[in-house]
């Protein structure tokens, strides 16, 4: 009984000695592994549907070539097969190159997001600084001058290193993200990046004139198509502005950082 009651004290010392520290660890380890609350975040994927709109009108000025929409990058494709347009000889090569990265973006973010928990804290804070970091490096090549980037420069028809190519590649590549993050979501009816089916899909809404209260899908899709048509409007002034392209991908990159930002004070899901 003795030896209980002395050995009772020595661990109930050691317990407060080391549970301060305890509670710290788990609370970060556990708020990173949260999944969060979807709700409202739909505003996020029109934010995205923005930034489609400002980086792909600023890449098409540059380099005529898309970064997420790729119906259009297909088209250009298929022209190249026939060496048209006559006046962008390797338009198609830059097309291809965006295909190619958006579809193994797409295939890359999918299977980590799929794997680690696409709807979890540090897994959307983590793709979002994957996409403005991509945006950064790409735009801090256009700002060295290390490639062509405006309508007056030499070489827009592909150059003799194509070093263009780059910068299409890396922000074809996080387009990709975006888009795998509003899927991750649950809003499919904001796709980020494509439009047509959208259009289909206001248009052939049996509800098309409900109130707004009564038809969120359709506000949704809406405010898809404003937000991109939005953002390829800023996008397109910014180009003609001194800041060039540059200050639309810069902006680009620092939505996106606000947004890897954010996903970290979101609301978490409720326990199941």
């Amino acid at each position: 009984m003795e030896k209980s009651t002395q050995s009772g004290p020595a661990s109930d010392l050691e317990a407060s000695t080391t549970t301060p520290q305890t509670p710290q660890r788990s609370t970060f380890a556990q708020r990173w592994r949260q999944n969060l609350d979807p709700t409202n975040a739909d505003l996020v994927c029109l934010v995205l549907c923005f930034l489609t709109g400002l980086c792909d009108s600023s890449a098409y000025n540059a380099w005529s070539c898309f970064l997420g929409m790729q119906t259009g990058n297909t088209i250009f494709l298929g022209l190249g097969a026939s060496n048209q347009p006559v006046s962008k000889p390797w338009g198609w090569l830059k097309s291809l190159i965006s295909i190619v990265f958006f579809f193994s973006g797409a295939m890359i973010f999918s299977a980590v997001m799929r794997r680690v928990g696409a709807l979890r804290r540090g897994t959307l804070f983590v793709s979002f600084m994957v996409q403005t970091i991509l945006i950064i490096i790409a735009v801090a090549i256009i700002q060295a001058d290390l490639i062509p980037h405006s309508s007056t420069d030499m070489g827009l028809t592909g150059g003799p290193l194509f070093l263009e190519l780059i910068p299409i590649g890396l922000l074809a590549f996080q387009s990709a993200g975006a888009m795998t993050c509003s899927r991750s979501l649950g809003y499919n009816e904001i796709p980020t990046v494509v439009l047509t089916s959208v259009y289909f899909d206001i248009a052939s809404d049996p509800k098309i004139t409900d109130k707004p209260t009564g038809n969120v899908k359709r506000n949704r899709r809406v405010g898809g198509v404003v937000c991109l048509l939005i953002g390829a409007i800023v996008g397109g002034w910014l180009s003609r502005s001194s800041g060039g392209m540059q200050s639309a991908l810069w902006m680009a990159a620092g939505i996106k950082l606000v947004a890897a930002v954010g996903w970290l004070f979101w609301r978490a899901a409720p326990p199941k």
